[in-house]
């Protein structure tokens, strides 16, 4: 899913995010493509962060926090 909230109004965007919660809790995978970073916590078990194209960074989510995601979207 690729932004899937973005042009979203808030309860849209929670059906969205609801509708992830269902397909996770199904045993789908689902590869999620926000920029929101609470939308990326909300629902997500692994973060990859893509800079440029190229892996700049891959967490658990149980494991990082939003500072050490940031990092190396912004090269850091």
């Amino acid at each position: 899913m690729d932004e899937p909230t973005a042009a979203l109004g808030a309860p849209e965007q929670r059906k969205v995010i609801s509708l992830i919660h269902q397909l996770k809790a199904q045993g789908r995978g689902v590869i999620f493509i926000p920029h929101n970073l609470q939308d990326i916590f909300a629902v997500s078990d692994h973060i990859v962060v893509l800079r440029r194209g190229v892996q700049a960074g891959e967490r658990k989510i149980s494991e990082t926090n939003h500072d050490e995601v940031v990092k190396p979207m912004v090269g850091g």
